[in-house]
């Protein structure tokens, strides 16, 4: 059992090493201080190129997405700001400015759908989870662990009564918290994993069936959220809506998160 606890643990301590890789430039390309001064002359588009080349090295970097997607919401175009907030949001579930700037992107958007995750318990819940990311969660798991060990030695060798009690409510508490800390680290690298989510890039019709001769439901806008049902077809992807809708989009009109 001690064993099985470490191994866990230790699997999620490699999350570590995806997020804080140093940045990689392309050889005779930009490098980070250079788009990062083209951003702050107000080169919003020069500054997109830049960051972009630099994804090209480093493609689960949440800066330079986050950085990105501040281009884009500057230069007017929504979709493809939502896409990287979205991005740098999934890579670093944390960061609160990048999810502020999703939330002010998203309000620009034409189409509103609503779903139970828009109740405030559930924001509350999705906002408790997303304090950390898989790796801060594993660390706080190994924290408990280890504040655990030390109360179970203070158990063992202390001869006060009340200290015992105490590092045995302690020892509970600890337990209970690895439990915590491992099941949210898992849920966070699961949505790190997941790729069943993207955004409509520009105005299509949402089809009642994968060809153009099918209904057209009503028209999507770009900027919006779907899930992605069934992406079996070449050239035809069922999606979601958040308020449960159903339909077909034509692959070219969006991107995966």
């Amino acid at each position: 059992m001690r064993y099985s606890l470490f191994t866990v643990l230790f699997s999620l301590f490699t999350v570590l090493s995806a997020q804080s890789s140093p940045f990689r430039g392309i050889r005779g390309g930009p490098s980070k201080p250079t788009a990062d001064t083209l951003y702050s002359q107000h080169h919003y588009a020069e500054a997109a190129e830049a960051y972009t080349s630099l994804l090209k090295a480093n493609p689960d970097n949440a800066q330079l997405l986050y950085n990105l997607g501040n281009c884009y919401y500057r230069l007017k175009d929504i979709p493809r700001a939502i896409l990287a907030y979205e991005r740098a949001a999934k890579l670093n579930p944390s960061d609160g400015d990048c999810r502020h700037n999703l939330t002010l992107a998203r309000a620009q958007t034409q189409d509103k759908f609503y779903s139970s995750s828009d109740l405030d318990i559930a924001w509350s819940i999705n906002s408790f989870v997303n304090t950390f990311g898989a790796a801060g969660w594993a660390w706080l798991s190994a924290v408990a662990l280890a504040v655990m060990l030390a109360a179970i030695l203070l158990m063992r060798f202390s001869n006060v009564r009340w200290v015992k009690k105490s590092a045995f409510a302690v020892i509970l508490l600890a337990a209970v918290s690895i439990i915590l800390f491992i099941l949210l680290a898992f849920v966070q690298r699961s949505k790190h994993a997941d790729h069943s989510h993207a955004i409509i890039m520009r105005t299509t019709k949402l089809m009642s069936t994968p060809d153009t001769t099918g209904t057209n439901l009503f028209t999507l806008h770009g900027g919006t959220k779907v899930s992605l049902s069934d992406t079996t077809l070449p050239a035809w992807s069922e999606v979601s809506l958040s308020d449960g809708q159903k339909g077909w989009v034509n692959n070219k009109d969006f991107e995966k998160i």
